[in-house]
């Protein structure tokens, strides 16, 4: 979504236009309601601002307006729809018809976004809550929520609320507990009993919501109702889902058990360990037997002297990390949530083509959410796009040592190494960042089994025979995401002083995070050519490939890496795809070309597109595929690099004028 004001001043301009999606789906300018009409003109509403400024495609919103049964005349419904909004929203709010779909852009001032103001709020919160600061995280994240209105996409049609109204719900759950969090930092343990009741009336699963209950009852001087607490729950889940409670949930139970100081808010752990002694009621308690007992069994959970540091091996995000707020948001939720986990909910793959941004947007993501995991956070370089992958035993060994193991105690075989890593992370609650993974084989053995635990995984093949995953593919950044990454490289000045060589640079990029990187790294260290001469040299498609390689960073090693990595048939086909024009190719195209039968045509193409060298789109000729631009540039360099000439059978002009007659979409 282009740049809008999400938190608007006290007063608002009268004729500011209001966007709501948390709660019925309405606009109101000025105060005054604006007539949107039906469930379908408020669901295009609604997607095109969900996507944030992406286009969202002619086949998606079709589907979300009339799910598996469209009507015959849908396009020309959908256009209705988008005009409609569009003439209704008026004042500088554009939806624009931008193939394959629709977008919306909305100006910086005058609107405000209901979703992107609570968001906002939720994230301020979330960051003075992490800093130490209860006061002003409770008074964030208390008007975040006040955001709200109802359940989220009221009046929309059910398909998209069936894909988005969870997510969303899941943010106010998440923002919530935190608000809670930061009121029991405030000493409100008691005012927060009958809430927490009620919310988990409400939600009877919600761990998070059951620890922060058995906390507040324990502070309130209610140990046995804590305790009884704990008891409720473990029986809720048992009989519900057939689980035990979370590893989390079972240490807070320890702790209730023993009276552990970590029970205590930070505030009252810090005076308690400058002078535990400072009064006499203390030194009575730390007199009687039952508190000695406790502090024995408490002293090996946190200070045992021969126990290892939590690993905290997480790499910076990058400083200058650029969009994708959609999909860091959901792993985010999705990480940090405290809900009993399905196996799909507790493994993440970030998937996309070389040069993406797959480790970048791994690495936002386990940032914002490593607190909810205190028993460590694990980064382990894979290497899976290099030669020489890492061996799994190699990848256990190491993974145990990070976690204390003794190099003379580390099993010398694979499957003992596998068993000893299990048994190290039972009952941890442990965020696991495996980057670079290469295939499904080398990474079964790494991931753990509890379901206190969490695994982002990158790789450029989807490994999609991992077993209950959720994926995340990334596309291409959109035109103003370039922009604005290419700014923050290069600097406003210099973008500012050549704004058309600028456009230029970033529309050869064809929003690649790398070749972003690579270009704005290069202006950057050539201050005195003019952003022009770039450009001229970015645009020329005999050295734009070579343009993109600066210090350590290169995108044609990239890819060159990941194409020795496709089969000999899937490399011959994205060579003879890159012949066949910029157009997206059918596999009637593409088997005349090749010389093979459709059928077989269509399986190397779905392979690329599964391998992320391809994107499959839907067009009146049915299903073809397109390569990135810079894809496009590379394969027809491999092309002249191994088969010296267009082969014979491949007829190029045959195939360009099939190309422009509508054989392919």
């Amino acid at each position: 979504m282009g740049p809008v004001t999400a938190v608007a001043p006290a007063t608002a301009p009268a004729e500011t236009l209001h966007l709501n999606l948390l709660g019925p789906v309405e606009a109101h300018r000025g105060g005054a309601p604006v007539k949107l009409g039906g469930p379908k003109p408020r669901t295009v509403l609604a997607a095109l601002l969900l996507a944030r400024g992406r286009v969202v495609g002619d086949t998606r919103l079709t589907t979300l307006l009339w799910d598996d049964h469209p009507p015959a005349t849908c396009s020309a419904q959908l256009h209705t729809y988008a005009s409609r909004v569009r003439h209704l929203l008026g004042g500088g709010v554009e939806v624009e018809r931008r193939r394959p779909g629709y977008l919306i852009r909305l100006p910086e001032h005058g609107v405000r976004v209901d979703l992107l103001e609570f968001q906002e709020r939720a994230a301020r919160g979330t960051e003075a809550l992490a800093a130490g600061d209860p006061a002003t995280a409770a008074g964030e994240l208390r008007r975040a929520l006040a955001v709200w209105r109802g359940v989220a996409l009221g009046g929309v049609c059910d398909p998209l609320a069936d894909v988005e109204r969870d997510r969303l719900e899941e943010e106010r759950l998440v923002t919530l507990e935190r608000r809670i969090d930061a009121d029991l930092e405030l000493g409100r343990h008691t005012a927060l009993i009958p809430e927490l009741i009620a919310l988990i009336a409400a939600d009877p699963l919600r761990e998070g919501l059951r620890g922060q209950l058995m906390t507040a009852l324990y502070r309130s001087g209610r140990q046995a109702d804590a305790l009884a607490a704990y008891r409720a729950a473990r029986a809720t889940l048992a009989d519900e889902l057939g689980l035990e409670p979370s590893a989390e949930l079972r240490r807070l139970h320890q702790a209730l058990l023993t009276g552990h100081p970590s029970l205590l808010p930070r505030s009252a752990r810090g005076t308690q360990n400058a002078a535990p002694e400072s009064a006499p009621a203390a030194a009575a308690t730390a007199r009687s037997p039952a508190a000695t007992a406790g502090r024995a069994a408490a002293t090996p959970l946190t200070r045992r002297p021969d126990r290892p540091p939590r690993p905290a091996e997480l790499p910076p995000a990058p400083a200058d990390f650029t969009g994708r707020d959609q999909e860091v948001m959901r792993l985010g939720t999705a990480l940090a949530s405290r809900r009993p986990r399905r196996p799909d909910q507790a493994v993440h793959v970030v998937t996309g083509m070389p040069g993406i941004g797959k480790t970048a947007v791994a690495l936002r993501t386990a940032h914002r959410v490593r607190r909810s995991y205190p028993d460590g956070q694990i980064h382990l370089d894979l290497r899976g796009s290099g030669p020489e992958p890492l061996d799994t035993a190699d990848a256990l060994g190491e993974l145990l040592r990070l976690l204390g193991v003794p190099e003379c105690r580390i099993p010398g075989n694979l499957d003992e190494r596998a068993r000893a890593w299990r048994t190290r992370t039972a009952d941890r609650r442990l965020l696991l960042l495996l980057d670079d993974a290469a295939d499904e084989r080398r990474l079964r053995p790494l991931l753990p089994v509890t379901d206190g635990c969490a695994v982002l995984i990158t790789s450029r093949s989807g490994l999609y025979a991992l077993e209950g995953v959720n994926r995340t593919v990334l596309a291409p950044l959109p035109a103003s995401e370039s922009r604005i990454l290419f700014e923050k490289l290069v600097g406003r000045a210099r973008t500012g002083a050549e704004p058309a060589a600028a456009a230029a640079v970033v529309d050869a990029c064809a929003g690649l995070p790398l070749a972003l990187r690579v270009a704005g790294s290069k202006v950057a260290a050539r201050p005195h050519w003019p952003l022009s001469r770039h450009a001229e040299r970015l645009t020329d498609p005999d050295r734009a490939l070579a343009e993109l390689a600066f210090a350590d960073l290169s995108l044609p090693d990239r890819l060159r890496d990941a194409y020795h990595r496709l089969e000999p048939a899937a490399r011959r086909a994205l060579r003879f795809h890159s012949a066949l024009g910029p157009q997206p190719v059918t596999a009637g195209t593409a088997a005349r070309a090749l010389g093979t039968g459709t059928e077989e045509a269509e399986e190397l193409l779905a392979d690329l597109a599964a391998a992320h060298w391809a994107y499959a789109v839907h067009g009146p000729g049915g299903l073809a595929y397109r390569l990135h631009p810079l894809v496009g540039l590379f394969a027809g360099g491999m092309l002249a690099e191994e088969e010296g000439t267009v082969p014979r059978v491949l007829p190029v002009r045959s195939s360009w004028a099939l190309t422009r007659t509508g054989d392919t979409a």
